[in-house]
């Protein structure tokens, strides 16, 4: 008993750690936006969401996709966590278009003590979320022409010490484009019963996330997210930037607020990034710093085909 409680400890000490004091809820992880476009904006990407890392963002904005897409991300993260993504979507003729993501998080060697601080060995965690999303446009002409609907269905697995627990979650969302360049987004995220250990029942980080999106010229792109986190009791505002001085370079910025500036120091929040295009194929980096914790870097790949 002693063991589990300080093995339990640790684990949440981790996920404190990793997501700045993020709330009380299980499956952190899927607060983490697997795209380094994205992240190079602050997140504030769910009103442009127009490639396979919609499948995250905001499903609807898969139903902007003309061409097949397939997409990887690394992130280097502080404390040796390793978190990975592959997402590919495809339209289907005319039913829509489907999208298909593999998510992990990954721990390894933590160390196992008693409460007398003995080592007893190491144990892993890990998490993990398969994907399934569709996103069509005009949805429902019959009561708002230009609406954009979307939704993903997630099978969640979470693996503490050989103890693993599953559970599903559901997102839903809409984008709509009430004038011409600007385009905005309502989505909620993770609604699930929760996932139980043993006993315990955690509920899912559900989120209620609303976007814009302006395209000041066509080499600027302007964004805001707002993020509340409603068992978390978190809010999170985003503002970023895509600029093209190129038509194959972009140049991304953005800043989060939400974060504990006063522990952290006050760049947690900042973000800044690039991404460069050679035919069909991409490659985004972001510079994410996490003041006093560290700075983390990620890095997508992604080809249209």
């Amino acid at each position: 008993m002693k063991t589990r409680l300080l093995t339990l400890a640790c684990c949440l000490s981790l996920s404190s750690t990793l997501f700045a004091a993020a709330g009380t809820t299980g499956a952190q992880f899927l607060k983490i936006n697997p795209s380094a476009r994205a992240a190079g904006m602050a997140g504030a990407f769910s009103a442009v969401a127009d490639d396979v890392f919609a499948i995250y963002a905001n499903p609807a904005g898969l139903s902007q996709l003309k061409k097949a897409e397939i997409a990887a991300t690394y992130i280097s993260y502080f404390a040796d966590v390793k978190y990975g993504f592959i997402g590919y979507a495809s339209q289907v003729r005319d039913i829509g278009v489907f999208g298909f993501g593999y998510t992990y998080l990954l721990v390894d060697q933590i160390e196992k003590r008693d409460v007398d601080e003995t080592k007893l060995g190491d144990f892993n965690a890990k998490d993990t979320s398969i994907t399934v999303a569709y996103g069509r446009n005009d949805a429902i002409p019959s009561v708002m022409e230009g609406v954009s609907v979307g939704g993903s269905l997630k099978v969640i697995s979470s693996e503490i010490d050989q103890t693993i627990a599953y559970t599903g979650a559901l997102d839903l969302a809409a984008m709509f484009s009430p004038a011409e360049k600007f385009k905005a987004t309502l989505a909620i995220q993770n609604i699930s019963a929760g996932i139980k250990f043993k006993e315990v029942t955690d509920k899912l980080p559900l989120n209620v996330k609303l976007g814009a999106a302006y395209e000041a010229s066509p080499n600027l792109t302007v964004a805001a997210d707002i993020d509340e986190y409603l068992f978390d009791n978190k809010f999170y505002g985003s503002v970023g930037g895509e600029y093209l001085p190129v038509e194959k370079l972009a140049l991304r910025a953005g800043y989060r607020i939400g974060y504990d500036t006063a522990s952290l120091g006050q760049t947690v929040g900042l973000s800044i990034g690039f991404g460069v295009r050679i035919w069909s194929a991409g490659l985004d980096y972001a510079f994410v710093p996490f003041g006093d914790l560290g700075d983390t870097h990620r890095v997508s790949f992604l080809a249209k085909f």
